[in-house]
């Protein structure tokens, strides 16, 4: 807390024998030791550096261990800090006005030189301290404890301290230091845990970008396959954006096959996987690409994920292609000038050759006469020697094709022609011919025929009708598959414009004006086939000519429901099927633009279902569901078609209801909503009552803009929920102010909590038989640094907020339970210390083990503390969290005080509902006591009703001798009031109770 330099000191060590309620103790404490540090400062320094944490915003984490220290403690100060070379810098701290100090007026610098807790009792009696402006001046610390905060190799990074205005002697208790010494530890693994993350986020971001620069398609599989991730290279080569397409719509239909059968058996085998195929580029050509991948295992041997890479080879592949093909047509070149020429006798004998014997591997000895048959395959030797003895005997030429046997054993396509050589006489005289390959264009035209073959299948599979139109003649020449999609062929086009869907003849119309404009367009219209079925279709059209356009035609019907689908989920709940938040905005919006542009009315209904949490955890989520699907059944039949009902989310409901009506048309509506609502429905055999609350805006008797109009009907939904549920209010300016007011209240109360401004002070309860003290009641008080001491009817709106209501409940009861510690330790009996709880806090499900927790930290007997609710509770509340919360409470010797009894109308069945012990009169009853007798018979009924029951009662508010003289009359036990005492701070109790004559009360003639 403070910095100062480096020095050396003595070391003392005290020995004390403390006393508490849980027993006797020694306690030994090492103060004002400094050492020679066994770290290296400048490592010390980069430690801190590293974390990076200085000036950085506050966290709550560390708020939190600041603020339990500071508990544990009971010191007005804490602070979480890191030290660096010049400064002490602040991660965390209370009771502190500065986020930093200089290092010459250090407390902490000590700290970091030593292990354990260092203590320093009195800091005006330590030569060190003594001077030191901290001490010196504000804030006048006496009492320091620290402890280091060491990293895990050893280094003080900063410290966990804590001080008061106060000196100790004795320091701190063993509780104290042990509890101190845990929570530094805790402080260290918040610095460390968020170090780790930033480290572990940064080697993301830096691997990814790593990744996204390769030049490769970098991507990761899981263990079974199923693709992870791409980088951007990826999504840059086939270019879509991330996540919008499967691989199997890029790659080429070809490949698919055959890769994914390399792929499965890899994902079986566990072997590296590598495979060349085709890959669709952004540019719209399929590209060739080389896929490898390897496994990733874990220590077990098991694949964990697949790592891999796909780079582009296509420039490669072409290469290859053609000098393949070059390779081939020069040999075919080579082979057909001048490997394969041959001579025949008239009758087509074969007498020698030039080139055959190095084609096909063939002895002069085996293809002289016929023996060269025995070369062709075997599919095409008595169709070629046929062929050819007819073209003998004829004397005519001969050409045929058929498949040689090379000498690799090959069979490729050959084409063998023949003329013959007459004599003058006009005989033959020989035959000569030549044999030339053509086994390319044979493979190609096989080819060719297996992609038309493919491209045929594909347009039937994906219903796809290829059209050419000849605009000057009038005519379309469609596919053959063009009768099974549209159910007509080719013929003129206005047999096709007969069946496009009356709505869309203008989009088809204008497609061909696009066409004639731009050369190419899409347009996408509606179809009605004969059977009267209609289909979505797409064409997409590009001009060839001046007088011709080519195009396909494709059946986009299952798109388009996917899409109609999609826009279905995306826009409405599934629950209810009604509209959901984003399409009701929508439609807000463009109903407020068509109001104002015809000064017409738009009204807004924000509904809230009451108590829905209730079904939920008493029916199950079933019945909820239920609830909220009768409750869109209900509503939906009671609008008009230009109206809208939608589910915002949870129980929260909302109708638009738009021109003609009025404001106070909207106001009819909506109480004839909650009229509708009350009518009970059953569900499994359970009859379910709904209840709602309405806010109701409208413009333009409101706001013009959605955002602000759905504002206002929030805050009358909230007013409607604050004012007891189950009704409907209409928006007012006003209440805008008082949200705004409550807001500014909760920021302010927030900011209070940080600076510890919240605190208690205490009324006692007088027992008006004895005069003596038997408990106390603590009051939240603000102690605002500028307005004073504030009561809750300042800031009692924080209340409502869960968040807000449940620290500030730990916050008092953690002083509270402080404070009881203290009157006990000092020998005082305070009775019972009663705590008001909100109805904001019994919304937190864990909240009565926080209480008890805390009681049992503070080694606070239950027998000690009450809890006191109000009507409010039991009936705004979720029933069952109460019950049980209240339950815990009486069950571990907690009383349950109903405070304000008389102020509701379901008292007495609270009294059989919830645990009570102890009931408080309200003080609106006790003020008129001695003039009306309508209040002394209400006194007197509850003070009766008490009894009977066997339940304490104590009267509030008591002022005047008079009031506490009937109240002892009527039977009353106890009292608390100005008559007795005002609210005490902490303290002063102890004095209250010490100088306490039970027998003032004999003097007021009360006994």
């Amino acid at each position: 807390m403070g910095y100062g330099s480096y020095a050396a000191s003595n070391t003392i060590a005290r020995t004390k024998n403390n006393e508490s309620a849980a027993g006797q103790f020694t306690m030994s404490v090492r103060v004002n030791e400094v050492c020679a540090p066994v770290w290296d400062e400048a490592a010390r320094l980069n430690a801190v550096r590293s974390l990076e944490m200085l000036d950085t915003e506050p966290e709550t984490a560390f708020n939190d261990i600041v603020n339990l220290a500071s508990r544990i403690c009971d010191a007005p100060l804490a602070a979480i800090s890191l030290l660096d070379e010049r400064r002490q810098w602040f991660k965390a701290g209370i009771g502190l006005d500065v986020r930093e100090t200089t290092l010459d007026i250090s407390f902490c610098t000590h700290t970091i030189r030593q292990t354990g807790v260092f203590i320093v009792p009195d800091a005006t009696e330590d030569a060190r301290f003594c001077s030191n402006p901290l001490v010196t001046m504000k804030p006048h610390i006496r009492l320091y404890a620290g402890t280091p905060l060491v990293s895990e190799e050893g280094l003080p990074l900063g410290t966990l301290c804590i001080a008061d205005t106060k000196a100790r002697p004795d320091g701190l208790t063993e509780l104290q230091s042990a509890a101190l010494l845990t929570l530094a530890r805790a402080a260290v693994r918040e610095l460390e845990l968020r170090q780790t993350s930033r480290i572990l986020t940064q080697r993301g971001k830096a691997f990814e970008t790593v990744v996204d620069a390769l030049p490769q398609m970098a991507w990761a599989a899981s263990a079974n396959g199923r693709f992870e991730y791409r980088n951007k290279h990826y999504y840059e080569f086939i270019g879509v954006p991330p996540d919008s397409t499967e691989w199997s719509s890029v790659a080429h239909p070809d490949d698919q096959e055959r890769v994914l059968v390399r792929w499965n058996r890899c994902l079986s085998t566990g072997e590296p996987y590598q495979a060349e195929y085709r890959l669709r580029h952004h540019s719209g050509e399929y590209r060739w690409i080389l896929a490898r991948a390897h496994p990733i295992r874990d220590r077990h041997g098991n694949i964990e994920r697949w790592i891999g890479t796909s780079t582009d080879i296509h420039a490669v592949k072409t290469a290859e292609a053609t000098l393949a093909r070059e390779e081939e047509r020069h040999r075919a070149l080579l082979e057909a000038s001048s490997v394969v020429l041959w001579v025949a006798t008239p009758d087509g004998m074969i007498t020698e050759t030039k080139g055959w014997q190095e084609v096909t591997g063939q002895e002069k000895s085996d293809y002289v006469g016929l023996g060269s048959v025995d070369t062709l395959h075997p599919d095409d030797r008595a169709r070629i020697e046929q062929a050819w003895l007819k073209a003998v005997s004829a004397g005519v030429p001969y050409e045929a094709e058929c498949r040689v046997r090379q000498a690799g054993g090959e069979y490729r396509w050959m084409q063998t022609r023949a003329v013959p050589v007459r004599n003058p006489d006009g005989t033959i005289r020989e035959w000569v011919g030549g044999l030339s390959d053509i086994h390319d264009r044979k493979d190609a035209e096989e080819q060719l025929r297996a992609s038309e073959k493919r491209l045929r299948l594909a347009m039937q599979a994906g219903r796809m009708v290829a059209w050419e139109q000849d605009l000057a003649a009038e005519y379309v020449t469609r596919s053959e598959n063009s009768i099974d999609v549209l159910g007509i062929g080719s013929g003129p086009p206005q047999e096709f414009l007969e069946r496009v869907h009356p709505e869309d003849l203008p989009a088809r119309d204008q497609l061909l004006a696009e066409i004639a404009e731009k050369g190419t367009e899409t347009s996408e219209f509606r179809y009605i086939l004969p059977d009267g079925r209609t289909l979505w279709l797409a064409t997409r059209g590009e001009r060839v000519g001046t007088d011709r356009i080519v195009g396909v035609t494709f059946d986009i019907t299952d798109r388009k429901a996917a899409e109609e689908e999609v826009w279905r989920v995306a826009n409405h709940d599934p629950l209810t099927g009604l509209p959901n938040r984003v399409l009701f905005q929508r439609r807000l919006e463009q109903a407020l633009t068509r109001a104002k542009q015809n000064g017409t009315c738009v009204g807004l209904l924000m509904i809230d279902l009451d108590d829905f949490k209730d079904v939920n955890d008493t029916l199950g989520h079933g019945a909820g569901d239920a609830l909220l699907v009768e409750t869109a059944n209900r509503l939906v039949p009671m609008m008009r078609e230009c109206d809208m009902v939608a589910r915002l989310g949870g129980d929260e409901f909302a109708v638009l209801v738009t021109d003609p009506l009025k404001l106070h048309n909207t106001v009819s509506l909506a109480e004839i909503i909650i009229k509708r609502f009350r009518q009970p429905f059953a569900y499994e055999g359970r009859t379910i009552s709904g209840q709602a609350s309405i806010g109701v805006a409208a413009f333009p008797d409101h706001d013009d803009e959605p955002a602000e109009l759905m504002k206002d009907a929030d805050i009358a939904l909230y007013r409607a929920k604050a004012e007891g549920r189950n009704r409907v209010v209409t928006y007012s300016p006003e209440m805008r102010a008082m949200t705004e007011q409550r807001l500014a209240i909760g920021r302010e109360m927030r900011s209070a909590i940080s600076q510890d401004q919240i605190i208690p002070v205490y009324q006692p309860k007088v027992c008006l038989k004895t005069g003596r003290i038997v408990g106390f009641e603590a009051l939240a008080r603000w102690d605002h640094p500028t307005r004073g001491l504030l009561t809750p009817g300042t800031f009692g709106v924080a209340f409502d907020d869960p968040e807000l209501a449940k620290t500030i409940g730990k916050r008092l009861i953690g002083k509270v339970a402080s404070d009881i510690l203290k009157w006990l330790s000092a020998g005082f009996d305070p009775g019972r210390v009663a705590v008001n709880l909100s109805s904001a806090e019994f919304s937190q499900p864990d909240m009565a083990d926080e209480v008890l927790h805390i009681l049992a930290l503070a080694k606070i007997p239950t027998k000690h503390f009450e809890v006191e609710v109000t009507e409010r509770v039991l009936l705004e509340s979720r029933f069952g969290m109460v019950s049980d919360a209240l339950t815990q409470f009486h069950r571990q010797g907690v009383q349950i005080a109903l405070d304000d009894f008389g102020t509701g109308y379901a008292s007495l069945a609270h009294l059989k509902q919830f645990p009570v012990d102890h009931i408080k009169i309200d003080q609106s009853f006790v003020s008129g006591l001695e003039q009306n007798g309508d209040d002394a018979a209400i006194v007197a009924a509850v003070i009766g009703l008490s009894g009977s029951l066997n339940l304490q009662v104590t009267a509030e508010g008591v002022e005047t001798e008079g009031q506490a003289r009937r109240l002892r009359e009527m039977g009353c036990n106890n009292a608390q009031g100005y008559l007795f005492a005002k609210p005490v701070f902490g303290a002063e109790v102890a004095e209250l109770l010490a100088g306490w004559d039970p027998e003032r009360l004999s003097a007021m003639g009360i006994r």
